[in-house]
């Protein structure tokens, strides 16, 4: 299919040596982006989004996004600011997707939907910024109150857990039935919207009086729509007929 566009743009941190190529090969003019660090909340993010804008002649549009974001970031911090250490439940989030698809092992230090409501994430203790895994004596050690998994990588903790269901069930959080799915949003780039949406998720969960004017369902469908214009609904639809959006895990043999 011949698309020729009239202009590309590449998501990249610091690569430009590939994108100089890219404009070299097609002849199209190529506008390279970053995520930053997290993907969410970062000046990287605003000035990608501003950028876009300036060479679509939409800075209008770019600067509502923009200051959508922003207005999210501030409601979260404002909900959740006075809250004590010694009042936030201890969270992990598990089989997250990174190069692939992983098990509950898969996790993240400083992970931005936890970060974003100020959670107590016990991987924050490993102090790595980025994926990585984890041996499961260290989760039993850690024995968080409360944990979330990615929906999109579900399917393999199902099949270990068929295989030892006693190193799950030895885990409070499942005991207590507080194991969550989490919608998946980064796997080599970012969904900015979803990872938007899973922090009021999360929010909600840790949080619930802080959070109890918020429906995440209907939340996710506002932030859809602001993203894509309209049509908000009919995203979040498709996410929930695919993972199974903001609910309860349980699990069985």
């Amino acid at each position: 299919m011949d698309i020729n566009p009239d202009v590309i743009f590449m998501a990249s941190l610091l690569d430009a040596a590939k994108a100089d190529e890219l404009q070299s090969k097609t002849g199209i003019p190529v506008v390279t982006l970053s995520y930053g660090q997290a993907g969410i909340f970062e000046e990287d993010v605003y000035a990608s989004l501003e950028l876009i804008g300036s060479v679509l002649d939409r800075k209008d549009r770019a600067g509502q996004v923009v200051d959508y974001i922003k207005g999210i970031q501030k409601d979260l911090k404002d909900r959740v600011k006075d809250i004590s250490d010694e009042d936030k439940p201890t969270v992990y989030v598990g089989a997250l997707g990174f190069k692939g698809g992983h098990g509950i092992e898969s996790t993240r230090g400083n992970y931005p939907p936890f970060m974003a409501v100020d959670a107590k994430n016990v991987a924050d203790v490993l102090e790595q910024t980025g994926s990585v895994m984890i041996d499961k004596e260290k989760l039993l050690e850690w024995d968080p109150e409360i944990i979330f998994l990615d929906k999109g990588n579900f399917h393999i903790v199902e099949e270990d857990y068929k295989k030892n269901s006693q190193f799950y069930n030895s885990l409070q959080a499942v005991k207590n039935s507080k194991v969550y799915g989490i919608l998946p949003y980064n796997q080599y780039n970012t969904n900015i919207d979803t990872a938007l949406a899973n922090c009021y998720w999360v929010g909600k969960i840790l949080y619930p009086d802080r959070f109890n004017d918020i429906d995440p369902a209907e939340k996710a469908v506002e932030i859809y729509d602001q993203f894509f214009g309209s049509g908000g609904g009919k995203v979040f639809d498709m996410l929930q007929q695919e993972y199974g959006a903001f609910v309860e895990i349980s699990f069985s043999n």
